[in-house]
């Protein structure tokens, strides 16, 4: 197993795996073995969180980074996405990790690659994130059964990529308390979508995972104003005494402070949002160690 591309094509022992190795990974930070291994990271979308974590991490674990930046590349005179990455491979890389504004697009590129290199999906339209997905489940995992979670996802899950891949690690645990909160036009098709805050209706969660407003994955034909979702759907302290919610706040990034959730939730001492961040360097990293010694 040396491509991720889902978290619904691994296997919960592989999880499993993953979860024992990052354990570890984080007990023993800084000290970490070396590699002269190269990847090179290419993001075609903006990131903060994925790609400065990658990087510390494959830096490390001593692997020699190169980072491609497309909008400096031959791409921007016609190169086409194959003929980029046959040239990255001449330069013998051993590995990939790849962001791409496509659908889906990951799949097509592991049918691209030998089956030496390694490759990660760093995000792919709403497809999948799998890494995203999965150190949020690591990040859950280390507070409470997986199999008991009752958590509510709140926001935007409808064109979120995060979302898919949370989900299907989630279940790989047995976890059945998934439940989902946001507008009618934002919420995720085929799934129960509550549209309206009540009294109480939070008083057993464990975890509220808040979404932001995701509108560079819009359709022509949809939208949804800011100030509606402010008003109406925003996570501030009013939002957490009338829903009565007592667990921990998680937020997969960037946060919108101001529009789905305050900054007074986002630093309060529920919050779990940096320990995300600072998990996912750890996850990272021991992905990249189980992946790279296939």
């Amino acid at each position: 197993m040396n491509k991720i591309t889902s978290v619904a094509k691994l296997s919960k022992e592989f999880i499993l795996e993953l979860f024992n190795l990052t354990k570890i990974v984080k007990k023993d930070w800084p000290e970490l073995g070396g590699s002269r291994k190269t990847v090179c990271l290419i993001f075609w979308e903006p990131s903060t969180r994925t790609k400065l974590s990658f990087e510390h991490a494959a830096k490390k674990l001593g692997f020699d980074v190169i980072d491609f930046s497309p909008s400096h590349s031959s791409i921007e005179k016609g190169e086409s996405l194959e003929d980029t990455i046959k040239t990255i491979l001449s330069l013998k890389v051993d590995g990939l990790i790849i962001r791409h504004p496509e659908t889906g697009i990951s799949e097509k590129i592991i049918n691209m690659l030998p089956e030496s290199v390694f490759f990660i999906n760093a995000g792919d339209g709403n497809y999948a994130h799998p890494t995203q997905g999965l150190l949020d489940a690591f990040t859950m995992h280390e507070l409470v059964d997986l199999s008991k979670l009752n958590i509510t996802i709140h926001g935007d899950a409808k064109h979120s990529r995060v979302i898919p891949s949370l989900i299907e690690a989630l279940k790989k645990f047995e976890c059945k308390n998934i439940r989902f909160l946001a507008p009618k036009n934002l919420c995720l098709p085929n799934e129960n979508c509550k549209t309206e805050i009540v009294d109480g209706m939070l008083s057993d969660c464990d975890i509220l995972y808040v979404l932001r407003i995701q509108k560079e994955r819009f359709s022509k034909d949809e939208d949804i104003e800011n100030d509606f979702f402010a008003e109406n759907y925003q996570v501030n302290k009013k939002f957490i005494e009338l829903t009565k919610f007592q667990g921990n706040v998680m937020h997969p990034g960037p946060v919108n402070i101001g529009i789905e959730v305050t900054r007074e939730i986002v630093e309060g001492r529920n919050s779990l949002i940096l320990k995300q961040v600072e998990n996912g360097l750890y996850l990272r990293v021991a992905l990249l160690k189980l992946i790279s010694m296939s």
